[in-house]
């Protein structure tokens, strides 16, 4: 019986790239058992071509060439770990025109072109696949986009970058500030030696705008959502949460509206018997709502080598086993344009920490202020005093986006309120 060899090309032989070709040879008889196909990887194109990666190579196999993986007529499958938005974009869309399949990682691609790219591959009779690129190995956008699209999906929150959970999860437990924990997130691996990507909620945000279309079918400018980083959480807000019977998670939130999408992506208190609060380290999840099957969770290592990789290759698997056709693909309606809520629109409850004047009426002035523009508080704590300024813990009920900043400006303008050290949105139902 002739041997039915799958011929590969992949792009990108960083970290992960070397975890696809570990995997690809560990696992070679449990791929062959499960698809009858045996997967060859023909081409690795990367810029560099000297640096020792751990994996052994046949001689040729690793080029600097493009044109090696986009213009070779036996490779159909594409594999893009390239990263960003240039020149990857380049090389995806080229590969799609000469009629290859692509699977990729990249989250910034996806939630910046997925339209345009999902459109190229149906054009030219290929599909896209990109399950890699949202929670590492957690396998979530394939059942939202399969399994799951006879519901209607309400909600999704999601723990989904591991650098800044770790962060936050170590503050919490050691009483470290946030720089120190950083310091240590980076020497362990976890952050890059540049971590704005991903303290900054930019990384979160590319995920919060892929899981958008995958849950509701709605695609919206990655650019114009909210985005708040973990840089102003504190440890005095760690310690004040917890006695509060909260944590503090950087959550990407969606939710449908029907005629508008709200998607953000910031620091929140969340009780401590929700389900995602105890994700903790470098894990991620993705919780969701949906009718009829209520509450989902989806739990698991969110990056690293081993779980990006068992990602990829289950999409090129999926590419084997359920039909190469862009007929059977990713779902081409997933992208369509919505409207994001304006976060004027949105209510929550906030936390806020304030450094006051110690002296008889600010409670008066404080509270004066926040009512005018209808901000109702649900609790107020000072904690401590040096006999001249006091810092006030304070806890609103819901209340509109729009009202919330306009009445921390005025804040800000009052005699008796020193700083403003912290505003967090509190996440209660």
């Amino acid at each position: 019986m002739k041997e039915n060899i799958v011929n590969l090309g992949l792009f990108g032989f960083g970290t992960i790239g070397a975890g696809v070709v570990r995997l690809l040879d560990a696992n070679a008889d449990v791929i062959e058992e499960k698809t009858g196909s045996k997967l060859a990887l023909k081409k690795i194109v990367d810029i560099d071509t000297e640096t020792d990666r751990g994996v052994e190579l046949p001689e040729g196999v690793l080029s600097a060439d493009a044109a090696d993986i986009i213009d070779n007529d036996d490779i159909g499958i594409v594999i893009e770990l390239i990263g960003g938005a240039g020149v990857a974009r380049e090389i995806v869309a080229n590969a799609l025109q000469k009629g290859k399949h692509v699977v990729t990682a990249n989250k910034e691609l996806i939630a910046k072109h997925g339209p345009e790219l999902v459109r190229l591959a149906g054009q030219n009779g290929v599909r896209i696949l990109f399950e890699a690129s949202v929670g590492g190995g957690i396998p979530v956008l394939t059942p939202l986009l399969g399994c799951l699209r006879g519901n209607r999906i309400n909600r999704v929150l999601g723990i989904v970058n591991g650098t800044t959970n770790y962060i936050l999860t170590q503050m919490e437990a050691t009483g470290a500030d946030f720089d120190v924990i950083l310091k240590e997130a980076q020497e362990l691996g976890y952050a890059e030696a540049d971590p704005t990507n991903d303290i900054e909620g930019f990384d979160a945000a590319y995920k919060a705008v892929i899981l958008a279309s995958a849950a509701f079918g709605k695609k919206v400018d990655v650019s114009s959502i909210m985005r708040e980083g973990i840089t102003k959480v504190g440890m005095a807000d760690m310690e004040y949460a917890r006695e509060l019977g909260y944590t503090i998670k950087l959550l990407a939130v969606l939710e449908d509206n029907g005629a508008a999408v709200d998607v953000r992506v910031h620091p929140c208190l969340l009780p401590c018997s929700h389900p995602l609060a105890s994700i903790n380290g470098v894990l991620n999840a993705v919780y969701l709502e949906g009718d009829p099957i209520g509450p989902l969770m989806f739990v698991g290592q969110g990056a690293g080598p081993s779980a990006t990789s068992s990602a990829v290759i289950g999409d090129v698997l999926e590419l084997l086993t359920s039909g190469t056709s862009a007929a059977g693909g990713t779902a081409w309606n997933i992208f369509a344009d919505s409207e994001l809520a304006p976060v004027t629109s949105v209510s929550n409850a906030f936390y806020m920490r304030l450094t006051v004047s110690d002296m008889p009426g600010v409670l008066a002035d404080v509270g004066g202020c926040l009512g005018r523009l209808d901000v109702s508080l649900a609790s107020v704590v000072q904690k401590k005093t040096d006999g001249k300024s006091a810092e006030l813990v304070m806890l609103t009920h819901s209340v509109n986006e729009g009202n919330m900043a306009k009445a921390l400006e005025q804040l800000k303008d009052l005699k008796c309120v020193e700083t403003i050290s912290t505003a967090l949105r509190v996440f209660d139902s």
